[in-house]
């Protein structure tokens, strides 16, 4: 979800979760149901998305940063090897 681009991810995931706690605290302390249970679902997805997001998604593309990049200087190293051992 590449939408909240103005802040970092950790800092979404706590503005969300705060959000959820506040939607929640407004259906306990208010009557006002359907609008705080709409508010509480779409936080809630918020809330999952940006937590997996942080958890998993965001390290995995480092890790597939940093394969690519050995990847990468291994090959040139094999091409490398290819061409001193031709002559």
């Amino acid at each position: 979800m590449e939408r909240f681009l103005a802040i970092s991810p950790k800092s979404q995931m706590w503005l969300f979760h705060t959000a959820l706690a506040l939607n929640i605290l407004g259906m306990v302390l208010t009557d006002m149901w359907l609008p705080m249970v709409v508010g509480t679902i779409v936080t809630t997805y918020l809330s999952i998305d940006v937590m997996v997001r942080v958890r998993y998604v965001l390290p995995m593309k480092k890790m597939m940063r940093d394969l690519e990049h050995e990847n990468a200087s291994l090959r040139r190293k094999m091409t490398d090897v290819e061409e001193t051992s031709v002559y």
